[in-house]
């Protein structure tokens, strides 16, 4: 099994890994947005994870840290470890559901949305 080992600051933080077939990403993410607390304090996250089963909808997280500046991170890709036990698990709201039954509940979801926008509207006096 091909293994992402992860490494902060000379310190394990995880090795992942996905049996056979799946997605497997380490996504190191830097955020400062102009309205709100990011504006002062930039988000600076690393998130280790990665998904399984059929169409991919199994979602598996290992690592989901804050990072800093001067943080030297390594990410190693072996063959020749086994993986840890992903610390979280969740499924797919749309896992192992038909066409016509995936179709309803986007369906539901975008009724929903769209009377937010309409209650959005009708405050700003524009509905």
């Amino acid at each position: 099994m091909l293994c992402f080992r992860v490494v902060r600051n000379g310190g394990h933080l995880t090795t992942a890994g996905v049996p056979d077939f799946g997605v497997l990403h380490t996504i190191l993410s830097w955020v400062r947005r102009p309205d709100d607390e990011s504006n002062a304090t930039p988000e600076l996250t690393l998130h280790v994870g990665g998904s399984v089963g059929k169409e991919y909808r199994e979602h598996l997280t290992w690592c989901d840290v804050h990072i800093r500046a001067g943080d030297v991170l390594m990410v190693e890709v072996r063959e020749d470890l086994e993986a840890e036990a992903p610390k979280e698990r969740h499924l797919d709201t749309e896992a192992g559901l038909d066409e016509v039954s995936r179709l309803r509940l986007q369906k539901t979801r975008l009724e929903r949305l769209l009377a937010e926008v309409n209650e959005e509207l009708r405050e700003c006096g524009s509905a």
